[in-house]
Protein backbone atom coordinates (compact mmCIF):
# COMPACT_ATOMS: atom_id res chain seq x y z
CA UNK A 1 0.00 0.00 0.00
CA UNK A 2 1.40 3.61 -0.82
CA UNK A 3 2.73 5.56 1.82
CA UNK A 4 -0.11 7.51 3.49
CA UNK A 5 0.39 11.42 4.10
CA UNK A 6 -0.53 12.79 7.85
CA UNK A 7 -2.04 15.69 5.85
CA UNK A 8 -4.24 13.12 4.39
CA UNK A 9 -5.34 11.61 7.41
CA UNK A 10 -5.66 14.67 9.31
CA UNK A 11 -8.31 15.88 6.77
CA UNK A 12 -10.04 12.98 6.24
CA UNK A 13 -10.76 12.62 10.06
CA UNK A 14 -11.56 16.14 10.18
CA UNK A 15 -13.97 16.04 8.09
CA UNK A 16 -15.51 12.96 9.34
CA UNK A 17 -15.32 14.23 12.58
CA UNK A 18 -17.59 17.30 11.56
CA UNK A 19 -19.98 15.39 9.04
CA UNK A 20 -20.28 12.38 11.31
CA UNK A 21 -21.64 9.88 8.32
CA UNK A 22 -19.89 10.43 5.23
CA UNK A 23 -19.73 8.68 1.54
CA UNK A 24 -16.07 8.65 -0.09
CA UNK A 25 -17.23 10.86 -2.82
CA UNK A 26 -18.31 13.38 -0.06
CA UNK A 27 -14.86 13.18 1.96
CA UNK A 28 -13.25 13.86 -1.58
CA UNK A 29 -15.49 17.08 -1.92
CA UNK A 30 -15.24 17.92 1.40
CA UNK A 31 -10.92 18.00 1.61
CA UNK A 32 -10.42 18.82 -1.99
CA UNK A 33 -8.04 16.02 -1.97
CA UNK A 34 -7.82 13.89 -4.92
CA UNK A 35 -9.80 10.66 -4.86
CA UNK A 36 -6.74 8.59 -4.88
CA UNK A 37 -5.48 10.35 -1.72
CA UNK A 38 -8.55 9.69 0.18
CA UNK A 39 -8.88 5.96 -1.08
CA UNK A 40 -5.41 5.23 0.24
CA UNK A 41 -6.31 7.15 3.78
CA UNK A 42 -9.49 5.44 4.54
CA UNK A 43 -7.88 1.88 3.35
CA UNK A 44 -5.16 2.37 5.80
CA UNK A 45 -7.58 3.91 8.56
CA UNK A 46 -10.32 1.08 8.25
CA UNK A 47 -7.14 -1.64 8.59
CA UNK A 48 -6.93 -0.17 11.78
CA UNK A 49 -10.13 0.28 13.54
CA UNK A 50 -10.33 4.06 13.17
CA UNK A 51 -13.36 4.29 10.89
CA UNK A 52 -15.85 1.24 10.16
CA UNK A 53 -18.36 0.58 7.39
CA UNK A 54 -21.68 1.91 9.41
CA UNK A 55 -23.87 1.18 6.15
CA UNK A 56 -24.42 1.93 1.98
CA UNK A 57 -26.62 4.17 0.24
CA UNK A 58 -28.02 3.53 -3.16
CA UNK A 59 -26.65 5.96 -5.63
CA UNK A 60 -29.33 6.79 -8.53
CA UNK A 61 -27.55 5.15 -10.76
CA UNK A 62 -27.62 1.90 -8.60
CA UNK A 63 -24.75 1.70 -7.37
CA UNK A 64 -24.17 1.42 -3.29
CA UNK A 65 -22.24 3.94 -1.40
CA UNK A 66 -20.55 2.85 1.68
CA UNK A 67 -21.24 4.92 4.30
CA UNK A 68 -18.20 5.72 6.86
CA UNK A 69 -18.00 6.80 10.27
CA UNK A 70 -15.54 7.62 12.83
CA UNK A 71 -15.01 4.74 15.93
CA UNK A 72 -16.07 6.88 18.25
CA UNK A 73 -13.99 4.60 21.23
CA UNK A 74 -10.68 4.82 19.08
CA UNK A 75 -9.82 7.54 21.90
CA UNK A 76 -11.19 9.70 24.76
CA UNK A 77 -10.67 13.10 26.31
CA UNK A 78 -10.78 14.71 29.37
CA UNK A 79 -12.67 17.99 29.09
CA UNK A 80 -13.20 20.97 31.87
CA UNK A 81 -15.04 23.55 31.76
CA UNK A 82 -14.21 26.71 34.04
CA UNK A 83 -16.69 29.27 33.21
CA UNK A 84 -19.85 28.58 35.04
CA UNK A 85 -21.40 28.48 38.11
CA UNK A 86 -19.87 25.33 38.63
CA UNK A 87 -16.57 23.83 37.89
CA UNK A 88 -17.29 20.77 35.34
CA UNK A 89 -15.46 17.66 34.01
CA UNK A 90 -15.95 14.66 31.96
CA UNK A 91 -14.36 11.89 30.07
CA UNK A 92 -15.43 12.22 26.42
CA UNK A 93 -14.95 9.66 23.29
CA UNK A 94 -13.38 10.85 20.11
CA UNK A 95 -16.29 12.33 18.51
CA UNK A 96 -17.49 14.36 21.83
CA UNK A 97 -19.55 12.42 23.51
CA UNK A 98 -19.85 12.30 27.18
CA UNK A 99 -19.08 8.99 28.82
CA UNK A 100 -18.37 10.20 32.78
CA UNK A 101 -19.47 13.74 34.19
CA UNK A 102 -19.05 15.63 37.34
CA UNK A 103 -19.33 19.20 39.04
CA UNK A 104 -18.64 20.70 41.57
CA UNK A 105 -20.12 24.30 42.90
CA UNK A 106 -17.60 27.69 42.70
CA UNK A 107 -17.90 30.14 44.95
CA UNK A 108 -17.93 33.50 43.12
CA UNK A 109 -15.66 35.60 43.68
CA UNK A 110 -12.89 33.57 45.83
CA UNK A 111 -9.80 32.56 43.61
CA UNK A 112 -9.72 28.95 41.80
CA UNK A 113 -6.67 26.72 43.01
CA UNK A 114 -5.15 24.93 40.13
CA UNK A 115 -5.11 22.16 42.57
CA UNK A 116 -8.58 21.63 42.07
CA UNK A 117 -8.63 21.09 38.73
CA UNK A 118 -5.94 18.43 38.64
CA UNK A 119 -7.23 16.65 41.02
CA UNK A 120 -10.81 16.41 38.98
CA UNK A 121 -8.90 15.50 36.06
CA UNK A 122 -7.28 12.89 38.44
CA UNK A 123 -10.54 12.28 39.61
CA UNK A 124 -11.96 11.33 35.99
CA UNK A 125 -8.79 9.13 35.18
CA UNK A 126 -9.49 7.38 38.02
CA UNK A 127 -12.41 5.96 36.71
CA UNK A 128 -11.11 4.11 33.84
CA UNK A 129 -10.46 0.63 33.77
CA UNK A 130 -7.02 -1.02 32.53
CA UNK A 131 -8.83 -0.90 28.88
CA UNK A 132 -9.34 2.73 29.06
CA UNK A 133 -6.77 4.34 30.08
CA UNK A 134 -3.79 4.01 27.49
CA UNK A 135 -6.99 5.74 25.07
CA UNK A 136 -6.86 8.83 26.87
CA UNK A 137 -5.30 11.34 24.59
CA UNK A 138 -5.16 14.65 25.64
CA UNK A 139 -7.26 16.90 27.87
CA UNK A 140 -9.21 19.80 26.53
CA UNK A 141 -9.93 23.00 28.98
CA UNK A 142 -12.42 26.01 28.67
CA UNK A 143 -11.33 28.57 30.36
CA UNK A 144 -12.99 32.15 31.10
CA UNK A 145 -11.51 35.69 30.79
CA UNK A 146 -8.28 36.50 28.37
CA UNK A 147 -4.80 34.92 28.18
CA UNK A 148 -1.86 37.24 27.38
CA UNK A 149 1.19 36.28 25.08
CA UNK A 150 3.79 34.19 27.65
CA UNK A 151 0.30 32.08 28.31
CA UNK A 152 -0.70 33.84 31.79
CA UNK A 153 -4.50 33.61 32.24
CA UNK A 154 -6.34 37.05 33.22
CA UNK A 155 -9.69 35.85 34.78
CA UNK A 156 -11.70 38.11 37.02
CA UNK A 157 -14.41 35.53 38.06
CA UNK A 158 -11.30 33.10 39.02
CA UNK A 159 -9.51 35.72 41.41
CA UNK A 160 -6.53 35.03 38.56
CA UNK A 161 -4.12 37.64 37.46
CA UNK A 162 -1.65 36.42 35.07
CA UNK A 163 -2.03 32.81 36.09
CA UNK A 164 0.61 30.39 34.09
CA UNK A 165 -2.75 27.85 34.51
CA UNK A 166 -1.04 26.12 31.38
CA UNK A 167 2.50 25.51 32.57
CA UNK A 168 1.28 24.44 35.69
CA UNK A 169 -1.15 21.67 34.43
CA UNK A 170 1.57 20.51 32.00
CA UNK A 171 3.86 20.28 35.33
CA UNK A 172 0.62 18.39 37.32
CA UNK A 173 -0.97 16.09 34.56
CA UNK A 174 1.05 13.59 32.53
CA UNK A 175 -1.14 14.18 29.43
CA UNK A 176 -1.04 17.15 26.67
CA UNK A 177 -3.13 19.95 27.71
CA UNK A 178 -5.04 22.18 25.40
CA UNK A 179 -6.61 25.72 26.33
CA UNK A 180 -9.45 28.14 24.67
CA UNK A 181 -11.09 30.90 25.66
CA UNK A 182 -14.57 30.01 26.59
CA UNK A 183 -16.33 32.34 24.15
CA UNK A 184 -14.52 30.83 21.18
CA UNK A 185 -14.76 27.85 22.49
CA UNK A 186 -18.77 27.44 22.64
CA UNK A 187 -18.78 29.20 19.01
CA UNK A 188 -16.53 26.76 17.84
CA UNK A 189 -18.49 24.21 19.08
CA UNK A 190 -22.14 25.33 18.18
CA UNK A 191 -20.40 25.45 14.29
CA UNK A 192 -19.21 21.77 14.79
CA UNK A 193 -21.92 20.50 16.99
CA UNK A 194 -24.73 22.26 17.03
CA UNK A 195 -27.60 24.80 15.97
CA UNK A 196 -24.94 27.34 14.17
CA UNK A 197 -23.40 24.95 11.64
CA UNK A 198 -22.50 26.23 8.46
CA UNK A 199 -23.18 29.45 9.56
CA UNK A 200 -20.59 32.55 8.51
CA UNK A 201 -22.29 35.16 10.46
CA UNK A 202 -23.04 34.16 13.70
CA UNK A 203 -22.60 35.00 18.06
CA UNK A 204 -22.75 32.69 20.50
CA UNK A 205 -23.64 34.38 24.19
CA UNK A 206 -22.28 32.66 27.23
CA UNK A 207 -23.81 33.69 30.48
CA UNK A 208 -22.64 32.19 33.75
CA UNK A 209 -20.13 33.34 36.65
CA UNK A 210 -19.09 35.82 34.02
CA UNK A 211 -20.61 37.33 30.56
CA UNK A 212 -18.88 37.28 27.10
CA UNK A 213 -19.67 36.45 23.48
CA UNK A 214 -18.07 34.41 20.78
CA UNK A 215 -18.22 34.95 16.94
CA UNK A 216 -17.76 34.57 13.27
CA UNK A 217 -18.31 37.49 11.03
CA UNK A 218 -18.13 36.61 7.29
CA UNK A 219 -16.77 33.69 8.23
CA UNK A 220 -13.62 34.36 10.13
CA UNK A 221 -13.71 33.67 14.01
CA UNK A 222 -13.55 37.05 16.23
CA UNK A 223 -10.08 37.06 17.66
CA UNK A 224 -8.46 40.62 18.37
CA UNK A 225 -5.08 42.03 18.49
CA UNK A 226 -4.53 41.13 22.16
CA UNK A 227 -6.97 37.85 21.28
CA UNK A 228 -9.71 39.67 24.05
CA UNK A 229 -12.45 40.10 21.33
CA UNK A 230 -15.94 39.20 22.98
CA UNK A 231 -15.02 40.74 26.55
CA UNK A 232 -18.42 41.88 26.48
CA UNK A 233 -19.03 41.46 30.54
CA UNK A 234 -17.33 44.55 30.94
CA UNK A 235 -19.26 47.13 28.64
CA UNK A 236 -20.83 49.85 30.82
CA UNK A 237 -24.78 49.21 30.54
CA UNK A 238 -26.07 51.60 32.40
CA UNK A 239 -23.24 54.40 33.86
CA UNK A 240 -25.71 55.58 36.72
CA UNK A 241 -26.13 52.04 38.10
CA UNK A 242 -24.73 51.19 41.87
CA UNK A 243 -23.84 47.67 40.96
CA UNK A 244 -20.21 47.14 41.61
CA UNK A 245 -18.16 44.21 39.46
CA UNK A 246 -15.67 42.59 40.48
CA UNK A 247 -13.19 44.21 37.71
CA UNK A 248 -13.93 47.49 39.91
CA UNK A 249 -16.16 49.58 37.57
CA UNK A 250 -20.13 50.02 38.38
CA UNK A 251 -22.57 49.61 35.54
CA UNK A 252 -20.69 46.74 34.23
CA UNK A 253 -23.32 44.25 32.19
CA UNK A 254 -21.76 41.58 33.87
CA UNK A 255 -22.58 43.31 36.92
CA UNK A 256 -26.29 43.12 36.57
CA UNK A 257 -27.08 39.78 34.12
CA UNK A 258 -24.68 36.98 35.74
CA UNK A 259 -25.74 34.37 37.22
CA UNK A 260 -24.06 35.36 40.93
CA UNK A 261 -25.95 38.82 40.07
CA UNK A 262 -28.59 37.89 39.17
CA UNK A 263 -29.15 35.45 42.71
CA UNK A 264 -27.98 38.49 44.34
CA UNK A 265 -30.68 41.23 43.15
CA UNK A 266 -33.36 38.51 44.20
CA UNK A 267 -31.78 37.90 47.38
CA UNK A 268 -31.75 41.96 47.85
CA UNK A 269 -35.25 42.51 47.29
CA UNK A 270 -36.61 39.45 49.50
CA UNK A 271 -34.76 41.56 52.11
CA UNK A 272 -31.99 38.63 52.81
CA UNK A 273 -28.67 40.17 51.03
CA UNK A 274 -26.75 38.25 53.42
CA UNK A 275 -28.08 34.98 53.83
CA UNK A 276 -28.95 32.01 51.50
CA UNK A 277 -26.39 33.03 48.68
CA UNK A 278 -24.71 30.12 49.01
CA UNK A 279 -27.38 27.88 48.82
CA UNK A 280 -29.68 30.49 46.07
CA UNK A 281 -29.35 28.95 42.37
CA UNK A 282 -30.23 31.26 39.47
CA UNK A 283 -32.00 28.03 38.55
CA UNK A 284 -34.12 28.65 41.87
CA UNK A 285 -34.72 32.19 40.62
CA UNK A 286 -36.48 31.15 37.20
CA UNK A 287 -38.35 28.37 39.18
CA UNK A 288 -39.60 31.62 41.42
CA UNK A 289 -40.45 33.47 38.39
CA UNK A 290 -42.21 31.18 36.96
CA UNK A 291 -44.60 30.72 40.13
CA UNK A 292 -44.87 34.47 38.99
CA UNK A 293 -42.79 35.83 42.04
CA UNK A 294 -43.33 39.70 42.19
CA UNK A 295 -39.24 39.74 43.18
CA UNK A 296 -37.63 37.18 40.49
CA UNK A 297 -39.76 39.29 38.19
CA UNK A 298 -38.65 42.56 38.56
CA UNK A 299 -34.87 41.28 38.58
CA UNK A 300 -35.70 38.83 35.20
CA UNK A 301 -37.06 42.45 33.79
CA UNK A 302 -33.47 44.36 34.74
CA UNK A 303 -31.79 41.26 33.39
CA UNK A 304 -33.42 41.17 29.80
CA UNK A 305 -33.50 44.95 29.51
CA UNK A 306 -29.64 45.78 30.01
CA UNK A 307 -28.57 42.46 27.96
CA UNK A 308 -31.68 42.99 25.23
CA UNK A 309 -30.09 46.47 24.60
CA UNK A 310 -26.34 45.45 24.69
CA UNK A 311 -27.69 42.32 22.16
CA UNK A 312 -29.03 45.22 19.94
CA UNK A 313 -25.66 46.99 19.51
CA UNK A 314 -24.33 43.21 18.99
CA UNK A 315 -26.33 42.87 15.99
CA UNK A 316 -26.55 46.82 14.47
CA UNK A 317 -22.64 46.33 14.66
CA UNK A 318 -22.20 42.61 13.36
CA UNK A 319 -24.75 42.00 11.61
CA UNK A 320 -25.43 38.66 12.39
CA UNK A 321 -27.58 35.97 10.86
CA UNK A 322 -27.99 33.96 13.97
CA UNK A 323 -27.41 35.35 17.78
CA UNK A 324 -27.13 31.55 19.86
CA UNK A 325 -27.97 31.51 23.72
CA UNK A 326 -25.90 29.44 26.15
CA UNK A 327 -25.15 29.01 29.68
CA UNK A 328 -26.98 29.09 32.85
CA UNK A 329 -30.07 30.35 30.65
CA UNK A 330 -30.92 27.04 29.59
CA UNK A 331 -32.27 26.88 33.12
CA UNK A 332 -34.99 29.47 32.23
CA UNK A 333 -35.43 29.57 28.72
CA UNK A 334 -39.54 29.73 29.19
CA UNK A 335 -39.22 32.71 31.71
CA UNK A 336 -36.32 34.26 29.96
CA UNK A 337 -35.88 33.98 26.39
CA UNK A 338 -39.64 35.62 25.33
CA UNK A 339 -38.40 38.53 27.63
CA UNK A 340 -35.01 38.97 26.32
CA UNK A 341 -36.63 38.48 22.45
CA UNK A 342 -38.90 41.60 23.11
CA UNK A 343 -36.08 43.40 24.50
CA UNK A 344 -33.69 43.08 21.77
CA UNK A 345 -36.64 44.23 18.93
CA UNK A 346 -37.44 47.00 21.24
CA UNK A 347 -33.92 48.99 20.16
CA UNK A 348 -33.75 47.32 16.41
CA UNK A 349 -35.02 50.52 14.30
CA UNK A 350 -38.55 49.72 12.21
CA UNK A 351 -36.90 49.31 8.34
CA UNK A 352 -33.87 48.01 9.90
CA UNK A 353 -33.09 44.49 8.23
CA UNK A 354 -32.73 42.31 11.42
CA UNK A 355 -33.74 39.09 9.76
CA UNK A 356 -31.12 37.17 12.12
CA UNK A 357 -32.53 34.56 14.30
CA UNK A 358 -32.21 34.30 18.53
CA UNK A 359 -31.80 30.44 19.56
CA UNK A 360 -30.61 28.89 22.81
CA UNK A 361 -28.22 26.00 22.47
CA UNK A 362 -28.75 22.80 21.26
CA UNK A 363 -25.63 21.80 23.53
CA UNK A 364 -26.85 22.46 26.97
CA UNK A 365 -24.84 23.06 30.08
CA UNK A 366 -22.06 20.71 28.21
CA UNK A 367 -21.17 23.08 25.54
CA UNK A 368 -18.21 23.65 27.71
CA UNK A 369 -17.26 20.53 27.91
CA UNK A 370 -18.09 19.38 24.39
CA UNK A 371 -16.23 22.23 22.80
CA UNK A 372 -12.99 21.39 25.01
CA UNK A 373 -12.75 18.07 23.54
CA UNK A 374 -13.48 18.65 20.27
CA UNK A 375 -10.66 21.84 20.49
CA UNK A 376 -8.56 18.74 22.13
CA UNK A 377 -9.53 16.77 19.19
CA UNK A 378 -8.70 19.14 16.46
CA UNK A 379 -4.92 19.50 18.16
CA UNK A 380 -4.64 16.41 18.55
CA UNK A 381 -4.94 15.94 14.70
CA UNK A 382 -1.87 18.35 14.35
CA UNK A 383 0.37 16.66 16.85
CA UNK A 384 2.67 14.00 15.01
CA UNK A 385 2.57 12.01 18.40
CA UNK A 386 -0.99 12.13 19.50
CA UNK A 387 -2.50 11.87 15.13
CA UNK A 388 0.02 8.35 15.07
CA UNK A 389 -1.68 7.10 18.42
CA UNK A 390 -5.08 7.77 16.78
CA UNK A 391 -4.06 6.28 14.25
CA UNK A 392 -3.21 3.48 15.84
CA UNK A 393 -5.44 2.29 18.29
CA UNK A 394 -4.96 -0.68 21.04
CA UNK A 395 -7.00 -2.92 18.98
CA UNK A 396 -5.21 -1.78 15.76
CA UNK A 397 -5.06 -4.23 12.81
CA UNK A 398 -8.48 -5.87 13.70
CA UNK A 399 -11.65 -5.35 11.88
CA UNK A 400 -14.16 -4.16 14.42
CA UNK A 401 -17.54 -2.27 14.14
CA UNK A 402 -18.15 0.52 16.57
CA UNK A 403 -17.09 -0.86 20.26
CA UNK A 404 -19.33 -0.20 23.08
CA UNK A 405 -18.10 0.62 26.36
CA UNK A 406 -19.66 -1.94 28.70
CA UNK A 407 -22.37 -0.57 30.86
CA UNK A 408 -21.71 -1.08 33.95
CA UNK A 409 -21.96 1.47 37.27
CA UNK A 410 -18.28 2.30 38.23
CA UNK A 411 -18.40 2.40 42.18
CA UNK A 412 -14.33 2.98 42.67
CA UNK A 413 -15.04 6.68 43.37
CA UNK A 414 -18.02 5.92 45.23
CA UNK A 415 -16.02 3.68 48.15
CA UNK A 416 -13.93 6.82 48.50
CA UNK A 417 -15.66 9.40 50.69
CA UNK A 418 -13.28 12.44 49.62
CA UNK A 419 -14.08 11.49 46.17
CA UNK A 420 -17.27 13.61 44.35
CA UNK A 421 -19.77 11.12 42.65
CA UNK A 422 -19.11 10.37 38.78
CA UNK A 423 -22.27 9.75 36.79
CA UNK A 424 -21.95 7.75 33.72
CA UNK A 425 -23.72 8.38 30.28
Amino acid sequence: MPKVSSQWLQSVLGKLYHGRAMTRSAIVRATSLNPASVSHALQFLLNRGVIFKMGTLRSTGGRRRDLLRLNAEVGFFVAVDLEGTRLRFALTNLVGDIRYRWAEDLDFGQPLKVDRIVNGISTVLGNLDSSERPRVLAVGLSYPGFIDGAGRITAINQGWHRMPLLAQLRKAVDLPVFLQQAGRNCILAERWLGVAKNSNNCIYLILGSGVGIGGFVDGKLLDGSNRMAGEFGHITIDPDAKDRCNCGKRGCLEAIVSSPNIVRQYLAKMDSPGNGAASCSVAEVFAAARRRDSAAMEVLDRVCKCLGLALSHVAMLLNPELLVLGGDIAYGEDVFLPRLKEQVRRHIPAGFPHSFEIKLSSLGLDIGLKGAASFAFLNSLRDPALLGRICTPPFSGMHVTEMKLPARTRTKAAAKPASPAVTRD
